[in-house]
C-alpha cells in the first residue's frame, strides 16, 4: 500500500526529465550606427562655445566660431529595419548640459526623444536614451545636441546603436 503514491510521484520525476527547458526571449542583437562625416560609431567632444556671426558677414555666413553642439549618426543603408534605436552618453562632468536627441525622418519631420535643459550625469553611469521609430517608417539620421553654458568646455562620449 505504501508504494501506491510512490509509482506516480517516480512517474512525473521521470516525466520532468523529459520537459524541454522553457526557452528564454532572445536579446535583441544590435549594430552600431556610422558617424555622419566621421568614423566609427562612437565620438568624444568637448562642449564649444556658441557660434559667433562675423558682423556683417555673418549674413553671408561668414563665422568668427562654430559650434560643435550636434552630431548626426546615418541609419540609412543598414537593410533591416531597427526595432529600437539606442543613444549612450557618457561624461565624467558634474556640471549640467542641455541635451536633446532627434530621429530625422525623410520627409524632413522629425520626432524629439529626449529633452533635458539641465541634464547632470551620475559618475559612471552612461545616458541610455531608447526610442522606437515611427510604425512603416524609419529615420534615415539619429541627431544628438549637446550644449549648455554651464557645460562649456565639458568632455563627453556618445555613441548609437540600432537593435533589431
Amino acid at each position: 500500500m505504501r508504494f501506491n503514491f510512490a509509482i506516480p510521484t517516480l512517474g512525473l520525476i521521470l516525466l520532468s526529465w523529459n520537459i524541454p527547458a522553457i526557452a528564454k526571449p532572445k536579446a535583441p542583437r544590435c549594430v552600431p550606427i556610422p558617424l555622419v562625416g566621421g568614423e566609427g560609431n562612437q565620438v568624444s567632444k568637448t562642449v564649444s562655445v556658441p557660434t559667433i556671426p562675423a558682423g556683417p558677414l555673418g549674413r553671408l555666413g561668414i563665422d568668427i566660431t562654430n559650434n560643435n553642439w550636434n552630431t548626426d549618426w546615418a541609419l540609412s543603408g543598414q537593410g533591416q529595419p531597427f526595432k529600437t534605436i539606442l543613444i549612450q552618453v557618457t561624461s565624467p562632468a558634474t556640471d549640467p548640459f542641455e541635451m536633446r536627441a532627434f530621429l530625422k525622418y525623410s520627409d524632413q519631420t522629425n520626432d524629439e526623444i529626449f529633452n533635458q535643459k539641465a541634464f547632470t550625469f551620475t559618475p559612471a553611469q552612461p545616458l541610455e536614451i531608447k526610442a522606437s521609430p515611427r510604425p512603416q517608417q524609419q529615420p534615415y539620421q539619429v541627431n544628438l545636441f549637446v550644449a549648455g553654458v554651464k557645460a562649456l568646455g565639458e568632455p563627453y562620449t556618445a555613441s548609437v546603436q540600432g537593435c533589431y
